[in-house]
């Protein structure tokens, strides 16, 4: 009996052995996102290795953030790479809604089209650049609209708020929302999900709420609110419901 035991005690030990040896010899290749156009996927943006070897292309975007920061290293094939360059005179920064692009010292190319071709892209973006850099070059020699970055920092987004209540009585709807430092509020209401054809009221900083009246009845209504600091404004909020009475 003793001597069976120890057999299948040193049969299960080089079965463990071998295994490990396998499993050493076969790594596990990690997982790489790729974009819908087959490029590598980081952080919603699609890059490519630079014909050079030593950089990486930006080809196209895939989020969906008011503002992008561009990050100043990407990681491909085993490299950390800058990015140098944006293939395409857009890459969809523009139709995702994007209106503000940080990019690194590094990019000094942003995208190319026929010569014959009116150039109107990133007509609604701003660029954030380093005063002096070849990203601030390359957008000034483009005719964009930028801003310059102090060192050290980048540009800060309006804090958004969101509506957490909607009560509605006959044609009249009262709304609250979150209270947030900002110079005032922007409500929008309509009968459309997407806001098509919205109405839009301002409120000042100290209000919480509003009421909202000359809703048809029997009607469903959406509504969203966003704040303004400044001369800038935040995101939409997510669409509330407003019911039918």
């Amino acid at each position: 009996m003793k001597k069976r035991t120890k057999f299948y005690a040193l049969l299960f030990a080089m079965v463990l052995s071998l295994t490990q040896m396998i499993g050493a010899a076969v790594p596990v290749k990690a997982a790489t996102k790729e974009c819908s156009h087959g490029y590598t996927l980081v952080n919603g943006i699609g890059i490519r290795m630079h014909e050079c070897g030593e950089s990486v292309c930006i080809t196209c975007y895939h989020g969906h953030s008011k503002r992008v920061v561009i990050p100043k290293t990407f990681k491909l094939n085993g490299k950390n790479l800058p990015p140098t360059q944006i293939d395409w005179a857009d890459c969809g920064f523009s139709e995702n809604g994007v209106k503000e692009i940080v990019i690194p010292d590094t990019l000094d190319y942003l995208g190319y089209w026929d010569e014959d071709e009116v150039n109107t892209s990133y007509k609604d973006i701003t660029f954030f650049v380093h005063k002096g850099s070849k990203a601030a070059k390359a957008v000034q020699a483009e005719g964009y609209k930028y801003r310059y970055l102090n060192d050290n920092s980048n540009p800060q987004p309006v804090k958004g708020t969101s509506i957490k209540r909607t009560v509605r009585i006959q044609n009249l709807t009262k709304i609250t929302w979150k209270k947030v430092k900002c110079d005032k509020y922007e409500i929008r209401y309509s009968q459309k999900k997407n806001m098509k054809n919205a109405k839009k009221i301002n409120c000042g900083k100290n209000k919480t709420s509003l009421v909202i009246k000359k809703l048809k009845k029997n009607r469903k209504y959406y509504v969203q609110i966003r704040t303004k600091s400044g001369k800038k404004y935040s995101a939409w909020s997510k669409v509330k419901t407003i019911s039918k009475r």
